[in-house]
């Protein structure tokens, strides 16, 4: 009537062009976020922030964090980044590091990790993730299921998981100088699998017996593949879309729901002790509760979980490189070897003749420092704070990081900061870098006893039963797909038997007490 004619074309251009300015303004703001604050970071990707590299899957979350650690002045206490358009912060100074992680935890005592989503009973109804006021309740009941009369009662289970590793050594076919070809990762994550199957469950496997893998093919299905893979990056980096994935994160649960429920009404109906978690965790179900965390279904399913999510992924990424360094450092190897020897011919092993191993604890730390099987510390600030000795608040909600891997490799702490060195000379103002890899303040890792104890047996055990050499043309390739140091294809050395001989004791566990010729 009016002759008014509406050119689509041209409305839909239009409205491309506003929506495009629209996201391109919104963009900018949102990344403009430290250069208002006057805060250094690494050059940005206007979609992905400083997480371009690890989206694409060219670089683990760690090896990227160490990246933008290293991006800042040498004696920068803080750098800004972004994760997509989210501005985070990381600290590099070891001083506000312990400000902001102990001096000051009442404001840094919740994780990013896996932020307010608490459903999911394999990571996110324990200690793991849990926030306040929960955190604080659930630690102290936690606690003394792991005093150190507790972990004495645990060495005998843990001895008890050794003889099956052997064996599956043993029957490795050898070439033609003796040597066997081993995968360590392989070999470690069964042994720990057994493990922590054994304290945690309540159930004895043997994952070296092709038959017998259904709990340890159940533990790569929570920590491995493509899809977990991206899982685990969203509730490290982007949690808040969590309840996006809730479906995909609850299917593992269901085999570790069967079995632990199998061992718990078991354990409750012959009314037995084992020494291991699940005594601790019936006392817990059948004692006083409180209602803003009661110890019933998956509750306690949970805490289950994350000593095997934890515990299998730490101890058998620690083993791995322990025993990976010592094959390409035959000198410490030889020394570790005579420390161990010297100990174990006077007694057998027990808590205290393996803290009599001095150069164990070095080699074990020097690992972690090198290689720590979680190589980020995250935590969020709960109200605003100002950051001590500069005018810079951290507001609300922003996440805070530490890199592990690039703390423990600043040359700044460590002197030839990438050599593996286990005579190295502690820095005393520093002495807690090394581990770093178990956390750091009231939130470090509740299972950081158990999980060095786990690592020692398994190391003990293998020094004195093989030498060891590294003659793989196999670089260790950290896999992209993994939040945790993990190497693509393995930690491969070659392992041979020595010359002496072991005493079997009519315990159903090895004692370890050894006959040398």
């Amino acid at each position: 009537m009016f002759g008014y004619f509406i050119d689509i074309n041209q409305l839909f251009v239009t409205i491309l062009l506003l929506s495009l300015l629209t996201i391109y303004s919104y963009v900018k703001y949102k990344l403009s976020y430290w250069n208002k604050r006057g805060v250094k970071y690494p050059p940005i990707h206007w979609i992905f922030g400083n997480f371009k590299d690890t989206v694409m899957f060219k670089k683990p979350p760690g090896v990227v964090l160490q990246d933008i650690y290293n991006f800042a002045d040498r004696d920068d206490p803080y750098i800004g980044f972004y994760i997509f358009h989210k501005p985070a912060i990381m600290l590099r100074d070891m001083t506000l590091i312990k400000q902001i992680m102990i001096k000051d935890f009442d404001v840094f005592s919740d994780r990013m990790f896996g932020g307010n989503n608490e459903k999911d009973s394999v990571g996110l109804i324990n200690l793991l993730s849990i926030n306040q006021p929960r955190w604080k309740y659930l630690r102290s009941k936690m606690t003394p299921s792991l005093t150190g009369q507790k972990l004495k009662k645990m060495i005998p289970l843990m001895l008890e998981c050794c003889n099956p590793m052997l064996k599956y050594i043993d029957d490795k076919p050898a070439n033609t100088d003796g040597w066997k070809e081993l995968d360590l990762k392989t070999l470690s994550s069964r042994y720990s699998t057994d493990v922590i199957s054994s304290l945690a469950f309540g159930i004895k496997t043997n994952s070296f017996d092709e038959n017998d893998t259904a709990f340890w093919e159940a533990g790569q299905k929570i920590l491995s593949g493509p899809k977990r893979g991206i899982i685990l990056l969203i509730l490290f980096f982007l949690p808040e879309l969590s309840p996006f994935i809730e479906p995909l994160t609850k299917a593992p649960a269901k085999f570790f729901r069967r079995v632990f429920w199998e061992s718990m009404n078991n354990r409750e109906k012959v009314r037995s002790k084992r020494g291991d978690l699940i005594d601790s965790l019936l006392a817990l179900k059948n004692g006083e509760q409180m209602s803003n965390f009661m110890f019933e279904g998956d509750n306690l399913l949970a805490q289950a979980v994350a000593f095997y999510v934890a515990g299998f992924e730490a101890s058998s990424t620690a083993i791995a490189f322990i025993l990976y360094e010592l094959a390409s450092h035959p000198e410490y190897e030889e020394r570790l070897y005579n420390e161990i020897k010297s100990v174990v011919e006077k007694n057998e092993l027990t808590m205290e003749s393996i803290n009599e191993m001095t150069f164990l604890d070095a080699v074990l730390e020097e690992t972690l420092r090198l290689y720590p099987p979680l190589p980020v510390v995250d935590r969020i600030a709960l109200r605003n704070y100002k950051l001590p000795g500069t005018d810079l608040i951290i507001k609300k909600g922003t996440p805070v990081y530490i890199s592990v891997n690039g703390t423990n490799r600043d040359n700044r702490y460590f002197s030839d900061p990438i050599k593996f060195n286990p005579l190295r000379k502690k820095n005393e103002e520093y002495n807690f870098t090394g581990c770093l890899a178990f956390g750091i303040g009231p939130r470090s890792c509740i299972g950081q006893r158990l999980g060095i104890l786990i690592v020692k047996i398994a190391v003990i055990t293998l020094v004195m039963h093989y030498k060891m050499s590294f003659k793989m043309d196999k670089a260790n390739i950290l896999n992209p797909l993994t939040i945790f140091t993990n190497a693509a294809d393995g930690v491969h050395v070659h392992l041979k038997r020595p010359r002496y001989k072991i005493r079997r004791y009519e315990k159903r566990y090895l004692s370890i007490k050894l006959l040398f010729s």
